[in-house]
């Protein structure tokens, strides 16, 4: 397939397909003789998992460290991969997932304390709409 394919399979841009190939946090795509680039499914595939990566909020510099060898699926799947790239990666996403994990813990304090706030507004307006009804109920009415 070619980019504006892999573009609309992946959700990226071309611009960014072709800026992560030149950057080198994408391996070089291979070419047909007009020069135009011929995505395979797994080359997709890397990309869509770069895409999650960088929309965790994984730097560009740790993508590069992680992308560095590749798509390995295919030389893992045959056995033909050394492990030390492969550890590499695994502390990379285990740093990254610690630091996901971090990041959930401190979103549920912000919902708990919005969620208090909320809490305490309603109770007020409810309280508020109370007492007016009282007062209206009473004759005491400030029209």
């Amino acid at each position: 397939m070619n980019i504006k394919e892999a573009a609309e399979r992946t959700g990226l841009s071309a611009h960014t397909i072709r800026f992560y190939e030149r950057s080198g946090l994408f391996p070089k795509i291979k070419r047909s003789k007009n020069g135009i680039r011929e995505f395979r499914d797994s080359d997709v595939n890397f990309l869509i998992f770069m895409a999650t990566l960088k929309k965790t909020g994984m730097s560009l510099e740790d993508i590069s460290e992680f992308t560095k060898d590749g798509c390995i699926l295919e030389r893992l799947e045959a056995g033909e991969m050394p492990k030390e790239p492969v550890r590499n990666r695994l502390s990379i996403l285990m740093d990254h997932r610690n630091k996901l994990l971090e990041q959930q813990r401190n979103i549920e304090l912000f919902i708990n304390a919005v969620t208090q706030k909320i809490s305490f507004y309603e109770s007020y307006i409810e309280g508020t709409d109370n007492k007016e009804a009282e007062d209206f109920k009473d004759g005491r009415n400030k029209v």
